[in-house]
């Protein structure tokens, strides 16, 4: 009856919302997942960036500046490309999928993050080998700026496709980072220095104090999607 709450054999829901999640359940859903993610712009993105190290200046040492800058281009795009990994071409389809909808989202962000980081790492062990003798990076401090962009840029994407399908709405992703990126920009300070004379305490803790908003946003943009 639609009045009574149906239950499972041990007394919990059984509705979309309230059935336990099992790991093996979500185990099986890593290959067919990774088989519907668009590949394409975090396949591109990630090669790219680490070309970008390689080629700029070849054959001189490069400076703690260019480094930072380079560092900083690699997260925004990675950031931008990652949200198309939350794109879900049968999402019309899947609202009777057996696990939630939070759980398809956070494996795709998961998924998406594992192929993300090994890229920016690249990018980090290119800069350190070229680095000039007497230059100094902040790496830890970049990391965390790097986090916080890949993270809005998939926060972005996940509340578009929500009400969107389609590669458009990943592309909110890409507007988010372009926004951030503007605001800290004309805002300065503390949250996106140059390496010279900068206080990379303050850079850990400005930036470290923002990551768990693209992530209580990712959270929210993870609910089921519910439909008049």
């Amino acid at each position: 009856m639609r009045g009574r709450a149906m239950t499972n054999g041990r007394g919990g829901r059984a509705g979309p919302a309230g059935r336990a999640v099992r790991l093996p359940v979500v185990a099986a859903l890593v290959r067919p997942l990774a088989r519907a993610i668009d590949w394409l712009p975090v396949g591109l993105a990630g090669p790219l960036t680490v070309a970008l190290a390689i080629a700029v200046e070849p054959g001189d040492p490069m400076d703690s500046r260019l480094g930072l800058l380079l560092l900083r281009m690699s997260g925004l795009l990675l950031g931008a490309a990652a949200g198309f990994a939350l794109v879900d071409a049968m999402a019309a389809g899947t609202d009777a999928a057996p696990v939630p909808r939070w759980v398809r989202q956070w494996a795709r962000v998961v998924l998406v993050l594992a192929a993300v980081v090994p890229s920016w790492a690249a990018v980090c062990a290119v800069v350190a080998v070229r680095l000039e003798p007497a230059g100094v990076l902040h790496f830890p401090g970049a990391g965390v700026e790097a986090a916080a962009c890949v993270l809005a840029g998939l926060a972005g994407s996940a509340v578009a496709v929500r009400r969107h399908g389609g590669r458009p709405a990943a592309l909110a992703g890409a507007f988010v980072l372009l926004a951030l990126c503007a605001g800290i920009g004309i805002a300065g300070g503390a949250a996106w220095p140059m390496p010279y004379s900068a206080d990379w305490h303050a850079v850990h803790v400005w930036w470290l104090a923002a990551l768990p908003v693209p992530v209580l946003v990712l959270v929210a943009a993870g609910r089921d999607v519910r439909r008049a």
